[in-house]
């Protein structure tokens, strides 16, 4: 009885949430994190929260109910059984008033969110089954936020769709929380599903897991994603290589090697399952190593780590029956270095690719001359800087023309400033209500600096992206040729005219 008891109970909190919370016309958000204002706060709870209004058909029944069942004298007022139901806008701006307290301010609360013009949600306590039906219907569609708009093009995607729906009749346990979160895209937290020392213990695997609502995303072998990772006081932002596509795979598994005197390897090496990472946004597949479809026949480079995304795009190739005829050339300082050596021997085994791996050896023209022949291929690069250069160079010297040539660089370039002519610009930062004026050689992320807004911040040219900010008005130096974006990289962008940006 107690155990039934119990499911009951969780189910009418569950039934009650749903309604309050996730009905109609409410608003789901994603989870704001810690730098949520208090504005923003109270707008958040009031757009996303309803009040059930007294129904007396509901109202008779209960009380002949209570009259029969619970007779006691002096009875109090009869909305104390409504619990906190009809004044549930004013418990999450007021938690700690009591119920009564929260029915007496409730006009007040009502005409201040509507002269803000904020909507104050009210349902009939007696129209909660039809409201109920309608937001689990909605909610139980295999159709995803950016589908809303054309569900029938579900259905171009039979396999999404049938993954979706096998997703959807399967037994999961009770949620911790009853409470929906719209999926987060930038700055998410997620979980390390599991880690791995690799080699002599120099590098770690690290699976992550899938943020909510993350299902659909696809990225490309040789795909890369940007980890935000707090040492000290400072938020760096680093770049890491994904070890396979998305085909298939409910984590993103990255690897880290550890370097002396490295802030965020050596922060990095050091987590635990169970911990979480900040991951700036999904992942992104551009870049000279992202290919959507990696080519039979082709010639791989990789240096020490660089193995990372050519790893990935040798699963790719192998799973779609095309490595033979490819060739491996993977070059290291020592055998510390030497990393997924039994998983490349076993791509090579299966694939019939031609996997080489060199100890203490550099690539020379005469080395890649004997292995790998004729060098009219794509060919993938990944290594330090001047291995890549060495091979860029031996390569052109024997025939191979240089947009076959792939390799990724997130080498900073020179930002080229202009002298200061006096003209003076003033940025705007809509959220935290600041403002700083600037010359036209300041960038607009050295700009938030000045009035204390950090923004995530990697390369600090425009590669990574990580620093992407909506910019609501204003012109930078990018845009002088008349093309205008609403999204641009802070870091590398100059003012040209007063600016406005959504920090």
């Amino acid at each position: 009885a107690n155990h039934v008891g119990g499911i009951a109970g969780y189910a009418s909190v569950l039934f009650l949430v749903a309604i309050e919370h996730h009905a109609g016309d409410i608003e789901v958000f994603p989870d704001p994190g810690p730098d949520e204002t208090r504005d923003e706060y109270y707008r958040r709870q009031i757009r996303g929260t309803r009040n059930f209004l007294r129904s007396e058909s509901f109202d008779s029944k209960i009380e002949r109910f209570l009259e029969e069942e619970v007779p006691f004298d002096n009875r109090p007022d009869f909305r104390v059984f409504y619990g906190g139901l009809d004044t549930h806008v004013e418990h999450h701006l007021f938690p700690d008033l009591p119920p009564n307290r929260q029915r007496d301010i409730a006009p007040q609360v009502k005409e201040i969110a509507l002269r803000h013009g904020l909507p104050y949600y009210e349902t009939p306590i007696g129209e909660t089954a039809s409201t109920l039906f309608k937001a689990v219907t909605g909610l139980s569609i295999p159709v995803g936020e950016f589908e809303k708009s054309r569900p029938l093009s579900l259905l171009r995607r039979p396999a999404a769709l049938t993954r979706r729906l096998k997703a959807g009749l399967s037994y999961r346990s009770l949620p911790d929380s009853p409470y929906l979160e719209k999926t987060r895209w930038y700055g998410v937290p997620v979980r390390v599903v599991s880690t791995q020392r690799l080699g002599t213990g120099s590098a770690l695997l690290i699976r992550l897991e899938k943020p909510r609502g993350w299902d659909e995303v696809r990225w490309e072998p040789g795909a890369f994603l940007s980890l935000r990772v707090d040492v000290g006081r400072d938020a760096l932002i680093r770049q890491y290589s994904l070890l396979h596509d998305s085909e298939g795979s409910d984590t993103m598994d990255i690897c880290v090697k550890r370097v002396e005197g490295g802030r965020v390897s050596n922060a990095l090496n050091d987590v635990d399952p169970g911990s979480y990472l900040t991951v700036l946004k999904p992942p992104v597949s551009s870049g000279g190593l992202a290919v959507a479809e990696v080519p039979s026949g082709a010639l791989f480079i990789a240096g020490g780590v660089g193995i990372t995304p050519i790893l990935s795009q040798l699963k790719a190739l192998v799973r779609s029956g095309n490595g033979e005829g490819a060739v491996l050339l993977y070059f290291n300082h020592d055998s510390d270095s030497v990393l997924f050596e039994r998983e490349i021997r076993e791509l090579a085994e299966t694939g019939g690719i031609s996997a080489h791996v060199f100890i203490g050896c550099r690539p020379t023209p005469e080395l890649i001359d004997s292995l790998v022949g004729d060098v009219d291929r794509e060919t993938f690069v990944c290594a330090p800087q001047g291995l890549v250069d060495a091979v860029r160079g031996y390569l052109a010297d024997m025939g191979q023309a240089p947009e076959r040539f792939h390799t990724e660089s997130f080498a900073a370039p020179v930002l080229e400033r202009p002298v200061d002519d006096g003209r003076r610009y003033t940025v705007s930062f809509s959220r935290t209500h600041r403002s700083v004026e600037i010359d036209g050689a300041t960038t607009l992320l050295e700009a938030a600096n000045r009035v204390g807004i950090r923004v995530p911040t990697g390369c600090r040219s425009g590669l990574c992206r990580a620093c992407v900010t909506h910019k609501i008005r204003g012109v930078t130096s990018a845009e002088a040729d008349g093309t205008e974006t609403d999204r641009i990289t802070v870091c590398d962008s100059l003012a040209s005219s007063d600016v406005e940006l959504d920090l």
